[in-house]
């Protein structure tokens, strides 16, 4: 970490900085509608007394997590969150206008199941030096995303790198 980062994002390193619940329920069609689309007929998904078996109900498809985090684009009774709120903190505070996502590790634990309420904690891991890319200079940065059900039982973990740059 950088010695010259500004007090504000040194104060966030290390700490949830960022909670989010999502306003959506997890809902079998949905996730249904995501395995046509990609062709994905894994019976955990689709077949109810085949995944009782296994997980003892039908499941969400994993790639699905951090989705269900996120609100609609739009709604008549609430203004809209910004995805990874952090991230667009970070780039803020280190007044770094352009940013893209370099790498990003997912864990899964327990099974994302029709009627859950999925909720996100956002933590920054890390702050790079300065560096010179072939996009311009800038900051790379970690942020850990972990999503628990309504049960506050953790469902997944996601570690997001990301660069904050300008030309």
């Amino acid at each position: 970490m950088s010695s010259n980062l500004p007090v504000e994002v040194q104060e966030l390193i290390g700490k949830t900085a960022i909670k989010d619940l999502s306003p959506l329920k997890v809902e079998t069609g949905l996730w249904q509608n995501f395995c046509s689309a990609i062709k994905d007929s894994n019976s955990l998904y689709w077949d109810k007394s085949e995944a009782t078996i296994h997980t003892g109900d039908l499941i969400s498809h994993p790639a699905l997590l951090p989705s269900w985090v996120h609100d609609f684009e739009w709604h008549p009774e609430r203004e809209r969150k910004q995805p990874m709120e952090l991230h667009f903190m970070i780039k803020d505070l280190l007044s770094l206008p352009l940013g893209i996502v370099t790498e990003v590790e997912i864990e899964f634990y327990d099974p994302v199941k029709n009627g859950d309420n999925i909720s996100s904690e956002q933590k920054l891991i890390s702050v790079s030096d300065i560096v010179d890319t072939n996009l311009g200079k800038g900051r790379y940065w970690i942020i850990e995303v972990k999503y628990l059900n309504q049960l506050d039982v953790l469902v997944g973990k996601q570690n997001i790198q990301f660069l904050g740059y300008k030309k």
